[in-house]
């Protein structure tokens, strides 16, 4: 069971005293806060941070690989990838410090899996597989990854790269080989401004097919996706949607950085069994999405997708219906609003003052989703939803039939951080990491029961 908090009662009179004291002090401090941190966030953010969590070392514990993003304008970006390995220990280092800028992959998006069948994990980045050739604990895993080409498809003819986009890896063509769905992101059709030297590319998604090669230039076949030219995916789910046995795509979409696209709504790329992607036409809304996590929320044996948005999330219910007839998705009526205390809220307003009269990018009491998982957290057999947002994540129980209420847990982190759930010391509950793009990090160890804490 879980436990709560028994928590201390105050009269009115002494509440609301305390409550207009909370109001002035946000209100003498915020000014304050924001001028001495605006200069950082300026020309800092903001961030794109996409986490995947497997074996990189080969040691039997989880580590965690993390693609970082942050843009200091629209159209000006750096980017990077980083391992956190695991030392079994309730550690966790980071490797990066060899590679192309000091980070251990290159691109702006990164995937993992066993490329090559050989046991061990592989990363694949936009344009390149970096083939693990057998990492160890503790050592410099940098040695251990030797590379080979992948020929990404002909970005129009404008040079200039995708810089927001993500890679899942799963088994596209049913032929137990580690596909790769390459999502674009975040630039539309039609350009508004051109990059450093040459126009923006709009966003380009495609799929690689693993034909078990491993060398030169070529490995593999492209599959263009033309349909889905210009459209900004932040973030894309594989998982057998319709029920016929293959891996469908659930694509996340957001509204354009740059350009434009006729719709917004979040697309299904239903799969033919061989790897070829068809955009269904079924209706599932648009609502400026940010990322997605897929998972049987409600009992019924059936994939539903809990989608964050730029102003919380939405659940959406598969009803079990094979493709071509009716609706796959319907939106639940949970609604998943940000737990805000009166001083992230008037931050909010401070920020959004700042980008709309001055273009300055100020985060502070955003409510945006940057990650959403679907896990046992509770381990009471069902799906619970951990929502994680700029600065700091929180979990909604789940009753087993996909309704689900607020706990009162909520994580705090700073927006370069990149979050993860997995069991990272072995004990059979899940985890939750948080790694920021420097060498800082934290772990909050689960009890078995949902109650979390720094401390082990």
């Amino acid at each position: 069971m879980r436990q709560e908090k028994a928590s201390s009662s105050l009269s009115p009179f002494m509440l609301g005293w305390l409550i207009i004291l909370g109001i002035l002090a946000a209100v003498l401090c915020l000014p304050v806060y924001v001028s001495l941190n605006l200069g950082y966030w300026e020309s800092k953010g903001p961030f794109k941070n996409w986490t995947q969590v497997l074996d990189l070392d080969g040691d039997s514990d989880l580590d965690v690989l993390i693609s970082h993003t942050r843009w200091e304008d629209v159209d000006i970006s750096w980017a990077g990838v980083g391992m956190w390995i695991n030392h079994g220990d309730g550690t966790f280092e980071l490797q990066r410090d060899w590679g192309y800028g000091g980070w251990p992959f290159g691109g702006f998006a990164a995937g993992a899996g066993d490329v090559d069948q050989d046991a061990d994990v592989d990363v694949f980045t936009m344009d390149k597989i970096h083939i693990n050739q057998g990492g160890v604990q503790g050592g410099e895993l940098g040695k251990y990854f030797s590379t080979g080409g992948i020929d990404a498809p002909y970005a129009y003819d404008q040079g200039y790269r995708d810089m927001g986009g993500t890679i899942t890896l799963g088994d596209l063509n049913g032929e137990d080989l580690v596909d790769a769905f390459v999502a674009g992101c975040c630039y539309g059709m039609d350009s508004g401004k051109p990059g450093i030297d040459l126009p923006h590319a709009p966003s380009a998604s495609w799929v690689w097919i693993n034909d078990g090669r491993t060398d030169g230039r070529q490995t593999g076949h492209i599959l263009p996706l033309e349909a889905l030219d210009g459209y900004p995916i932040r973030q894309a789910a594989l998982g057998d949607l319709d029920g016929d046995g293959d891996e469908d795509v659930y694509a996340a979409v957001g509204v354009p950085t740059m350009g434009a696209v006729d719709v917004l709504d979040d697309l299904i790329l239903l799969n033919d069994g061989i790897g070829n992607l068809t955009v269904s036409d079924l209706p599932l809304g648009h609502t400026d999405s940010t990322s997605v996590a897929l998972g049987d929320a409600n009992g019924d044996g059936h994939l539903d997708a809990l989608v964050g948005t730029s102003t919380g999330a939405k659940l959406m219910i598969n009803q079990g219906i094979e493709s071509g007839s009716g609706s796959l998705f319907t939106p639940s009526e949970q609604s998943f609003p940000a737990a805000q205390t009166l001083g992230e809220k008037l931050q909010g307003g401070v920020s959004a003052a700042a980008g709309s009269v001055w273009g300055l990018y100020l985060p502070y009491g955003s409510v945006r989703t940057t990650a959403a998982f679907l896990s046992d957290l509770d381990g009471d057999g069902d799906l619970d939803a951990l929502l994680a947002r700029l600065w700091g994540a929180e979990v909604w129980w789940n009753d087993g039939q996909g309704e689900f209420t607020r706990s009162g847990v909520r994580l705090a982190y700073r927006e370069d951080t990149g979050v993860a759930v997995a069991d990272f010391d072995g004990d059979g509950d899940l985890d939750i990491f948080a790694g920021r793009n420097e060498a800082d990090y934290q772990v909050w160890w689960n009890d078995g029961q949902g109650a979390f804490s720094t401390d082990r």
